[in-house]
């Protein structure tokens, strides 16, 4: 029995017992893949809607204190965001579209070199078995396979939400209702709770609230930090196409640990195909901003209060990979905090009327 007690053998069997349930939930992909579409466009908009609450709250509560009407601070919050968008695409767009061409092109010549120098290969030894086994093919055909996956898993699910009109609509929409109705929201949800509950309740709402705000604006200026370094960077050692492979590490940036490697990789190839020793020295300059990040920023944006064992992130990201695909990657950790939080407060609850 004292097996059963020990807090390793129940975080073991915690983590066992999720991998089944994926597992299952895999098996009978059938049942839910009809239901993805529907999932996509109910929960993608929700879920971003409340990114984007946590992102404009403080600047509409700010504005709210000299305009005294929420409604005005909310549409002049709107504008500004707009502006901003607009500022950004106007002057970077076109910068942005040319290095996502000149990185297309590279890598696309960069294959086609690779495969001509296998055709020379004058050692005839390794030529036989190039032939033998059909290497070239099989390369041909996994570098086709890793082009198609990385569309579909990281660009094919914003072309998917930005097909659907109805989500485009839905989140500035759903965005302004939060932020004029917060209160009502909060107050119809700690109605929910059984009278005896709801301080409990209560308790659980304002600290989700208050942990999410401070995860969504800290993890949003790390990721602005961590990408303008990097552009730094870049440009102090040369690198081409410097502006689109920074965005991507400041996207990347909002999946804890798991994403470093993911926006490392291509700034990485790039560094290959230009020299070796270029690829050294972008390998420094992702290092330096990795411990900058680790040791000095995010330690004084998030606190002690965020404080996540990073097997627990890297865990909780690939199962809601599996699971949702590249959005699960985002929204992993908020959901480990909710619950975490869920879990933290009941056990107190149960350990407080017990003892009393």
């Amino acid at each position: 029995m004292a097996m059963f007690e020990n807090k390793f053998f129940k975080i073991t069997f915690s983590i066992l017992l999720v991998l089944l349930i994926l597992f299952l939930w895999k098996q009978v992909h059938y049942i839910y893949e009809p239901l993805n579409s529907v999932i996509a466009v109910l929960l993608t908009p929700l879920l971003f809607s409340v990114f984007f609450y946590y992102l404009l709250r403080p600047v509409v509560r700010f504005l709210t204190k000299y305009l005294r009407y929420k409604v005005l601070a909310i549409l002049i919050t709107f504008l500004l965001l707009a502006a901003v968008i607009i500022t950004v695409s106007f002057f970077g767009g076109s910068i942005i579209q040319k290095q996502i061409r000149d990185l297309t092109h590279l890598f696309a010549n960069y294959y086609t070199s690779i495969r001509n120098s296998l055709r020379n290969i004058d050692n005839e030894l390794l030529a036989h078995y190039f032939e033998k086994y059909k290497l070239e093919e099989k390369l041909s055909a996994f570098a086709t396979r890793l082009l198609t996956v990385i569309q579909q898993n990281f660009f094919g699910i914003f072309s998917k939400i930005t097909s659907i009109g109805a989500v485009i609509i839905l989140i500035p929409v759903i965005v302004y209702y939060f932020l004029k109705d917060d209160q009502a929201i909060y107050h119809g949800a700690l109605g929910l709770f059984p009278a005896k509950l709801r301080k409990l309740g209560g308790a659980i709402l304002d600290e989700v609230d208050q942990t999410l705000a401070r995860y969504i604006s800290g993890q949003l200026i790390v990721a602005l930090i961590e990408g303008s370094l990097a552009l730094v960077g870049y440009l102090i050692i040369g690198l081409p196409n410097a502006l689109i492979l920074a965005l991507t590490i400041t996207v990347t940036a909002f999946i804890p640990y798991i994403g470093a490697i993911l926006g490392a990789l291509p700034a990485i190839l790039i560094g290959i195909t230009t020299s070796f020793a270029q690829a050294l020295k972008v390998v420094v300059v992702l290092i330096v901003v990795n411990q900058l990040e680790n040791n000095l920023i995010a330690p004084r944006l998030h606190g002690s209060r965020l404080k996540i064992h990073p097997l627990i992130v890297i865990f909780f990201v690939m199962a809601f990979v599996t699971v949702f695909g590249f959005l699960g990657a985002l929204f992993a950790v908020p959901f480990y905090i909710v619950a975490r939080i869920l879990y933290r407060r009941i056990r107190q609850y149960k350990e407080t009327q017990e003892a009393g």
